[in-house]
């Protein structure tokens, strides 16, 4: 398969589960008796920080240390991402499952930093979670797949080939709630395939959520700090931190957030490995 037939089969992807997802939240009988097949997007957990879990979201980003020759500036990252849970394998409450699904989502980085708005990098992501649940705690075993591609405008304009750049991987992550508004988290992840073929394999990956779930009213604060360490950046991190609120309940469920963003680190652009930035972030995310 191309490289264009991939992309555009992940794009159908997305579009069918945003559509399977956005079907409702499940009725009272069905949270007695869940469905074992397609049960609800909240029988599969996500993280609010890490600038490459899915998540569909619109953000302006102020980069003041940038990857790019498009240099320091204004741009705006947009995504489309899906969690789709498939099958709940053990369990009769989200409390205790264990649940099977699939995840997928495309970033798009687009430089503002002159009158054409151009694709700069665009960053591939697509996942199999199997995730066990026990009260607030829940551990995700994943096979994680990456891609990452430069710009076709970009590549013009600066007469850059760009290059192969691919990750097949397995992950393990737990997630604790240690309190009622925290919660703590870590993992690693160990790349069997990777292109370019001299690249590092091991990630490993920490983070603190801070926020009450339980909470009611129309805005609900959150805060997070996420710290991911990469072989292939000779372990250097990059440090994610996110603070905002998330609107009131839609659908049964809080699935939209606003909030501000701060990244230091290794960019996360995958055609950029390797060189570092620092980036401000204001955005509107959903997870569909």
């Amino acid at each position: 398969m191309d490289r264009f037939s991939a992309r555009r089969g992940t794009a159908l992807f997305l579009i069918v589960c945003g559509g399977i997802a956005a079907a409702g939240p499940l009725t009272a009988q069905e949270e007695a008796a869940p469905r074992r097949l397609l049960p609800g997007r909240e029988w599969l957990p996500s993280l609010h920080a890490g600038p490459r879990d899915p998540v569909t979201k619109a953000e302006l980003v102020l980069v003041t240390d940038s990857p790019s020759l498009m240099g320091d500036g204004v741009e705006a990252e947009l995504a489309l991402g899906v969690t789709l849970p498939l099958w709940v394998v053990a369990g009769n409450s989200l409390g205790s499952s264990l649940v099977v699904g699939v995840e997928g989502g495309v970033f798009a980085r687009f430089g503002l930093q002159l009158t054409e708005r151009e694709l700069v990098n665009s960053d591939w992501v697509f996942a199999v979670p199997i995730v066990w649940r026990r009260g607030d705690h829940w551990l995700r075993l994943r096979y994680f797949h990456t891609s990452s591609h430069l710009g076709d405008e970009y590549a013009r304009r600066f007469e850059l080939p760009g290059f192969n750049f691919a990750r097949d991987a397995v992950e393990l992550l737990g997630y604790a709630r240690v309190l009622r508004i925290a919660a703590g988290y870590a993992g690693t992840r160990w790349a069997y395939t990777v292109h370019p073929e001299e690249s590092g394999r091991w990630v490993a990956r920490g983070g603190v959520q801070l926020g009450d779930p339980d909470s009611s009213g129309f805005l609900l604060p959150f805060g997070s700090v996420d710290v991911e360490l990469d072989e292939d950046n000779d372990w250097s991190p990059r440090w994610h931190v996110k603070a905002g609120a998330w609107i009131s309940d839609i659908g049964g469920r809080r699935a939209i957030r606003l909030n501000l963003g701060f990244l230091t680190g290794p960019t996360p652009l995958g055609q950029f490995r390797g060189a570092r930035t620092t980036q401000f972030s204001l955005g509107i995310e959903a997870n569909l």
